[in-house]
């Protein structure tokens, strides 16, 4: 009725990912170099740096080609903004930001027909989880601060027109997690999404509480890392399969699980990936730093831009016969992995797999400072024992050795990110991914 393209960008791309792997390797690349000829061509901030770097679009060939190109960083995003806009755009363009989970805010811009195309890859990967255009679903979520009272009416009419609620996922504690599965309860939805470790603690308190929830045709997790066990107690109190998401605020949907649940499929129509590892694309199989291209975006382009998360490429397409390429894990963040003494990596997984067999802490979070010194933060839980802080110190140094600096610190909260999230694992010190050593 309002004349937006989410709809036909929906049935586009329902077509599509059942092209074969080549055709859509072929069509992502395409975009990828019209990205980079209008980049040049029409944005003050990539003719400059292209020319500093000494390399031009036409001379790219192959992906290859790519790695004598430039990233974007986000001191560029926050240096830069201005540049980064394309000259003679005409349009509206909204505003939007992240709080920067590193500790790095950045703002950006995007116009209405990308957020549209951004939308209907969204609404595709809630379809390969169950959810159909109509159907209730519940957002386990994060709600914007300092709204205007028009603003919000205007959201409200615009999730009850769509039949979606939002349910606030700042707050954790056990009267809010309650609150929260009677709202589940009363509205029955078709499709819960939501941050990872809302998710996770609502799932938690109701298998405590014995409560029995209407089951959805999937579950969504989103915004943090999914492990094994929360997964699995996920579906075990939702009734549900979880269906896991990556995305980031600047281009919103990256990837998604299918009904296969065998590694996610990258939104190859929207976006470009590439996995950097000592300087060259990593290969399957091998951990490497996600740089992204908005393929579609024209008023504020991000081309190779460094989100700071590190991924897996998989060796092969999905059994289900999509012919999206996958990405067969999503580690983390660069950040999220500790250094030791002499430069070993260890990887923040290590701490949900430690204390999820310890009933007695309540939540914990791991930080690293620029001296590489860790103080794992402990809330304790009912019958917390002193002998507990003793195993996770001493299991921290066994994986980085007796010079390792750790100390545990008993709190009584761990604070939230500034969107909402909660960080396993925080750490200072820069890491690169380069054979045998770290920085």
């Amino acid at each position: 009725m309002r004349g937006r393209e989410t709809l036909p960008a929906l049935a586009e791309i329902e077509l599509s990912q059942w092209r074969s792997a080549e055709q859509l390797r072929e069509l992502g690349w395409r975009r990828m170099l019209a990205a980079l000829h209008f980049a040049e061509q029409n944005v003050p901030f990539y003719r400059a740096r292209f020319a500093e770097y000494g390399v031009r679009a036409a001379l790219v060939q192959s992906p290859d080609d790519l790695l004598r190109f430039p990233v974007l960083t986000r001191a560029d995003l926050r240096a830069h903004g201005r540049e980064l806009v394309a000259e003679g755009f005409v349009g509206r363009l909204h505003a939007s930001g992240t709080g920067g989970s590193t500790g790095e805010p950045v703002q950006f811009q995007f116009d209405h027909p990308t957020y549209e195309r951004r939308v209907a890859a969204a609404m595709r990967s809630d379809g390969w989880a169950g959810g159909r255009l109509g159907d209730r679903e519940v957002h386990l979520w994060g709600t914007s601060f300092g709204e205007t009272l028009a603003k919000r009416a205007k959201r409200s009419l615009h999730e009850a027109v769509l039949r979606k609620k939002l349910i606030c996922a700042y707050d954790l504690s056990e009267r809010r997690l309650a609150a929260a599965l009677d709202e589940i309860a009363r509205y029955r939805p078709a499709l819960i999404i939501g941050y990872t470790n809302a998710l996770y603690q609502a799932a938690r308190y109701a298998l405590a509480s014995g409560r029995a929830l209407p089951a959805p045709r999937g579950v969504v997790s989103s915004a943090e890392r999914l492990f094994v066990h929360q997964r699995a107690t996920i579906e075990r109190a939702f009734g549900a399969p979880v269906f896991d998401r990556y995305g980031c605020r600047e281009m919103m949907l990256l990837a998604s699980e299918c009904e296969r649940h065998a590694g996610k499929h990258i939104n190859a129509e929207g976006v470009f990936i590439e996995l950097l590892r000592d300087g060259r694309h990593a290969l399957p199989g091998e951990a490497g730093e996600v740089v992204v291209t908005d393929l579609l975006c024209r008023s504020m382009p991000l081309i190779r831009y460094k989100n700071q998360d590190v991924a897996v490429a998989a060796a092969a397409p999905c059994a289900c016969g999509r012919g999206l390429p996958m990405l067969a894990s999503v580690e983390g963040r660069v950040l999220d992995l500790l250094v030791g003494p002499d430069g070993q990596l260890l990887a923040g997984e290590l701490f949900p797999q430690l204390i999820k067999d310890q009933p007695t802490i309540a939540r914990y979070q791991v930080y690293q400072d620029r001296r590489r010194a860790i103080t794992v933060r402990l809330v304790p839980g009912k019958g917390f024992q002193p002998e507990t802080a003793t195993l996770i110190e001493r299991t921290v140094r066994r994986h980085l050795g007796e010079r390792a600096e750790v100390r545990i610190q008993i709190v009584d909260r761990i604070p939230l990110t500034s969107s909402g999230k909660h960080r396993v694992t925080l750490s200072e010190v820069p890491v690169e991914l380069n054979r045998g050593t770290s920085g």
